[in-house]
């Protein structure tokens, strides 16, 4: 049973120990200082009751993707002198469509195809690595190069905002 449930009960328990004083007794909540009392206890319980169903949603939603990772397959390299085809998402959501590439050690090319409305571009860090691509608009293509050592890297967009807006991605070499 989650905290929003128990919030919930409270909240529904309280609602009807309030209705219940109110029909067996006319003067209730007796006077300015009990009707207070109630308005603040009510609006507590109704805020932990919001809160907590934003938590427990989170939560959930988080539990739900960290379970679609765990299934899917884990990316097979990309086979030495074959490039790693990166997609800029068409929508124009700063975001690439593939967030994980897998390859091997070595020379290593990454093309990326901007069919995005706005002007992309790649680049790698990590690893003493830091290499960016030339910016291309919708429609472009570009590329970048690289000798790659085993670890892990970063892909990302280098245009101004794309980075820190959730365009990267991991780069593994194994």
């Amino acid at each position: 049973m989650s905290i929003f449930f128990f919030f919930a009960a409270l909240a529904a328990l309280w609602a009807v120990g309030l209705t219940i004083l109110g029909l067996r007794h006319p003067s209730f909540p007796g006077g300015e200082g009990g009707a207070r009392i109630i308005a603040t206890v009510s609006f507590v319980l109704a805020g932990a009751g919001v809160a907590t169903a934003v938590i427990t949603g989170q939560e959930e939603e988080m539990a739900k993707q960290a379970e679609a990772r765990a299934e899917e397959p884990e990316a097979a390299p990309s086979p030495a002198g074959r490039p790693l085809r990166v997609q800029v998402d068409p929508t124009g959501q700063l975001r690439f469509e593939q967030q994980e590439l897998v390859t091997t050690a070595g020379p290593t090319t990454i093309e990326l195809t901007n069919s995005a409305p706005i002007a992309h571009n790649i680049g790698i860090v990590g690893q003493g690595v830091d290499v960016v691509s030339k910016t291309v608009g919708r429609g472009g293509r570009t590329s970048l190069s690289a000798p790659l050592r085993p670890g892990r890297y970063t892909f990302y967009c280098s245009v101004l905002g794309h980075r820190q807006g959730g365009m990267e991605g991991a780069l593994i070499v194994r």
